[in-house]
């Protein structure tokens, strides 16, 4: 699933027509078992403006799609929509990924049971 998604990712770069920015590298997910408090907040920030970069490109290439001229064809669209709907499976992964670390950290901060 993540080959696709990259791969799909990696084609919008590719096409003449796309006006739409890419956003760049994901940051990097704190490792729960490692980091502490800020770092787990940092970490959060980060992959939430990541998500809402994502969700814009989506919104771009849907209003791109949506938009274009007759000459752009539905297979170009079509190309757009997928890739706008891989941008979005990818911010779920990211946060996805959060989650488990975040579950790791409380786990680990947590007090002992008495």
């Amino acid at each position: 699933m993540r080959i696709l998604i990259a791969c799909l990712l990696l084609l919008s770069a590719n096409f003449a027509y796309a006006n739409c920015a890419r956003p760049g590298v994901a940051p990097e997910i704190p490792n729960g078992a490692t980091a502490d408090e800020a770092g787990m907040k940092a970490g959060r920030e980060a992959i939430q403006a990541y998500v809402n970069q994502l969700e814009a490109y989506k919104a771009c290439l849907k209003q791109q799609a949506d938009q274009a001229t007759a000459d752009v064809s539905d297979q170009q669209k079509s190309t757009w929509l997928a890739q706008g709907d891989a941008a979005l499976d990818y911010a779920n992964v990211l946060a996805n990924r959060y989650s488990a670390q975040l579950k790791l950290f409380k786990e680990r901060s947590a007090p002992p049971a008495k």
